[in-house]
């Protein structure tokens, strides 16, 4: 299923920004509405109880204030006691109706205004006495009785602050508990959300890399598409346009270099033989300084010829990409024939060639393994010093078959290492490296090793080049790898 992308990049890192941070933004909307809500609930009750709690005190101080007030009035028979008195008892009925406004339970209410008509009540009888003179005052009594009613009222009120403070309490742990569910939701879901914004992001960009990643090794034959963003999508329009001029170019210079490698190979042939004719007296006897341009005719024709031949099997590596055909091969005769083929050369230098079998038989493309050997071997004998030494082993484990051939020569520079197998890299040491004449040789070997399925590297070593071929060992009887 093809997934729809917005028209730009930007805006599908807009929208992703949006979808991510929009669970984590309502969640702390919302965390806020329930602490705001919670914090005036706190606020309210804490300012019932502290109203109520003063009110409560109130009503005490007054009752015991009336309670001195009168009972000194009526030992003194000053008015200035009885005045005391009733501001006193409007300060209680004051304080008895604030109680009444401030409970929230119908009991409590009924309460207080039975303890202010006691006291209305309690008011009248002690305004009688005063005006009749009375001298029994056994009604002075009832403050005990209002004094009771009120300490029960300051129990029961702070039992109701305690109450609210526990559902306050209670209220707080329940937000508490929901804020971290949605958290448990959110939290996942933004990360969820974020996952695939990344994924919508990382997806076209990988398949960039991966198509730009192709061109680089030469890979044109798949078309470019880019699935995403309309500006990502026109990339890939003008990569696949990119790949399709590279593959052009590429077919082109192949066709140049099968066309040129075939027209220099018929005069080159025809210079080879008359050399050779030269170099047999056929022409007649050759002086000494004759003979020795006649021998550097001879030997610079074989170079061309070598090169042109990895320019061809270059140009067929790359065009056909052979299948292997795989045989039975007696390695040892293998390499010999490789190294008969350059022993004019290794006669001329004095170099001696030490071979190691320590396996007799493989299975491999005799055609292609031979091309390896010579361009490992060719390049030993070129660049291995008069009376030098080159040494070719085969050796074997349970997975791997190992080819390694060895010289004494320069070597190449530490730097050069990894542009050695690169097509036409020639190092900066001309005829004292190992990357010399067309820059091929070590390229086919290493696109030959690779249809084996192998590898083959350049070990580090004190003096000269130390090559390692590894060539997976194939079943005999499936003739599989």
């Amino acid at each position: 299923m093809r997934i729809r992308y917005p028209s730009s990049f930007l805006k599908l890192l807009l929208i992703g920004f949006a979808f991510a941070t929009l669970p984590l933004l309502w969640a702390f909307i919302n965390a806020n509405i329930a602490f705001d809500k919670l914090a005036k609930q706190s606020e309210i009750t804490i300012s019932n109880a502290v109203e109520t709690t003063r009110a409560a005190r109130v009503l005490q101080e007054q009752l015991h204030l009336m309670e001195r007030g009168i009972r000194q009035y009526f030992v003194l028979q000053d008015d200035a006691l009885f005045s005391n008195y009733q501001q006193a008892h409007s300060k209680f009925n004051a304080a008895t109706a604030q109680l009444q406004q401030l409970s929230t339970s119908l009991a409590q209410k009924a309460k207080l205004d039975t303890l202010s008509k006691q006291s209305q009540q309690l008011n009248i009888e002690i305004v009688d006495a005063k005006n009749t003179n009375v001298t029994q005052l056994s009604f002075l009594d009832q403050f005990d009785l209002l004094s009771q009613q009120i300490e029960a009222l300051i129990i029961e009120n702070n039992h109701t602050i305690d109450s609210a403070s526990s559902q306050l309490r209670d209220g707080a742990l329940k937000t508490q508990r929901n804020l971290f569910l949605q958290s448990l939701v959110l939290i996942p879901l933004a990360l969820l959300v974020t996952g695939a914004i990344t994924f919508l992001l990382a997806r076209p960009i990988r398949r960039m890399d991966s198509a730009i990643r192709s061109l680089g090794e030469g890979q044109y034959d798949e078309s470019i598409v880019i699935d995403g963003p309309g500006d990502l999508r026109v990339l890939g329009q003008r990569l696949d346009w990119l790949r399709g001029e590279l593959n052009d170019l590429n077919e082109q210079k192949q066709q140049f270099l099968r066309h040129v490698s075939h027209e220099l190979k018929t005069p080159l042939t025809a210079i080879r033989e008359a050399t050779e004719l030269l170099h047999d007296g056929i022409g007649g006897a050759l002086t000494t300084q004759q003979a020795e341009i006649t021998h550097i005719l001879r030997d610079n024709s074989l170079r061309l010829q070598k090169m042109i031949e990895n320019l061809l099997n270059y140009t067929r590596v790359e065009a056909l990409q052979p299948k292997l055909n795989l045989q039975t091969l007696h390695i040892a005769e293998v390499i010999n024939k490789v190294i008969h083929a350059h022993d004019l050369s290794i006669r001329n230098k004095q170099i001696t060639v030490e071979t190691l079998f320590d396996v007799r038989e493989v299975i491999a493309d005799e055609e292609k393994l031979a091309i390896i050997l010579d361009n490992l071997i060719s390049n030993a004998v070129k660049y291995t010093p008069n009376a030098g030494r080159i040494k070719v082993s085969v050796e074997q484990d349970k997975k791997w078959l190992m080819i390694v051939v060895q010289d004494n020569g320069p070597g190449l520079a530490q730097e050069e290492h990894e542009k050695l197998f690169d097509p036409f890299y020639r190092g900066s040491a001309v005829n004292k490296g190992l990357i010399s004449g067309s820059g091929l040789g070590l390229t086919i070997a290493k696109d030959l090793v690779l249809v084996h399925a192998g590898n083959i590297e350049l070990i580090p070593s004190k003096q000269g080049a130390h090559f390692v071929v590894r060539l997976p060992v194939i079943d005999s009887k499936t003739l599989e790898i």
